[in-house]
């Protein structure tokens, strides 16, 4: 599998070819959603809550006598069918979170990865060495690389570079990621994926499958 090579200003610079233990392996769609759809639901706070009848305050006093009015009896202003009343049935806070196993966890990722790289959505970049990192630096490499305007980039690097992340921050379309804390609904629904060489090694090294070569 191969993939375009840029060097740190944007230009190209040839082609590299892409370990086929992670980019070509058997794209699971259904593996790829399930993925997606734990991790989704693992970053649910599942903080929502509301007052039932019992927690609702005021409403001690029965609102007219139980007979003789012609209305229905009723025993609180706070019952559920009264405005600023309790709720029925209503959401409580609630863990959405899900395990997944480690290893079911990485076979997607390399199935978004292969996606990506069937769809020729994958380019390769030298390590960014430029002098006093900025945005506007930064915006015209992928600018000169031919990924924006027109595309939602995930730019994934290794190592938690601060000035690097904060000259990226900025740029709208631009979701930069470390290599070493991949997550997939970033990952499968940003159009194009720019990997730096050092976490492409990175990728090759912790989630080739097992028994496979590049």
């Amino acid at each position: 599998m191969k993939a375009q090579k840029f060097d740190a200003t944007g230009k190209k610079s040839g082609d590299v070819s892409l370990p086929d233990s992670v980019f070509a392996v058997d794209v699971n769609l259904g593996l790829i959603r399930e993925i997606i759809d734990a991790e989704n639901r693992n970053r649910r706070q599942g903080t929502h809550k509301v007052k039932t009848v019992s927690e609702v305050s005021g409403g001690g006093k029965k609102p007219w006598r139980q007979k003789g009015t012609g209305n229905a009896r009723q025993g609180s202003i706070r019952a559920v069918q009264w405005k600023g009343g309790g709720i029925a049935h209503g959401p409580v806070p609630r863990d959405y979170s899900i395990r997944v196993p480690e290893k079911k966890r990485k076979a997607g990722i390399r199935a978004v990865l292969s996606f990506k790289a069937s769809k020729e959505a994958i380019s390769v970049m030298a390590d960014p060495t430029l002098d006093g990192f900025s945005t506007k630096k930064m915006h015209g490499v992928f600018k000169e690389m031919g990924a924006i305007p027109g595309s939602t980039v995930v730019f994934l690097t290794l190592g938690a570079d601060e000035k690097l992340r904060k000259s990226v921050s900025n740029i709208p379309v631009l979701h930069h990621m470390d290599a070493s804390r991949i997550t997939a609904p970033e990952l499968y629904y940003n159009s194009r994926v720019v990997i730096t060489e050092s976490a492409l090694a990175h990728l090759e090294k912790a989630y080739a499958a097992e028994g496979a070569r590049s």
